[in-house]
C-alpha cells in the first residue's frame, strides 16, 4: 500500500474511531459515514489527513458541510468552525497537525 493510501486510511479510521462510528453533527450510525476535511485539504500542508481536520458526516450533513468548499450558502452548523467545535479543534491545530505529518520520524 502506498504511503498516500496509508495516511488516507489511517486519517478516516482514527476520526471514525474517535467519532464512535456516528455522524457528529445528527448522531446518525446505521448509515455510510464519510469523513470530511473541514479545511480542504488542498489548502492544508500535506493534504489536511490529521484528526484535527476531520469529522465523521452522514451524506446529507456532508452535503451542507461541502457547502463551504463550493462558496455556497452554508447552512447554521456547518461553517468551518461550528465543525471545529464539534470534535474540539481550530484551524490552527488542523494546520499544525498537518504541517507535522512531512515531519521524519527521528530514533531516540
Amino acid at each position: 500500500m502506498s504511503s498516500k493510501k496509508q495516511i488516507r486510511e489511517n486519517f478516516r479510521n482514527v476520526c471514525l474511531q474517535r467519532d464512535n462510528n456516528s455522524c457528529r453533527v445528527y448522531g446518525a450510525k446505521n448509515c455510510h459515514l464519510d469523513v470530511h476535511h473541514i479545511v480542504d485539504r488542498h489548502d492544508m500542508p500535506n493534504g489536511g489527513y490529521v484528526l484535527e481536520n476531520g469529522i465523521s458526516l452522514c451524506p446529507e450533513c456532508h452535503l451542507k458541510a461541502e457547502a463551504w468548499h463550493q462558496n455556497l450558502v452554508v447552512p447554521s452548523g456547518f461553517l468551518p468552525q461550528e465543525l471545529f467545535a464539534l470534535i474540539g479543534s481550530d484551524l490552527d491545530a488542523a494546520y499544525e497537525a498537518s504541517h507535522l505529518l512531512s515531519m521524519p520520524v527521528q530514533n531516540k
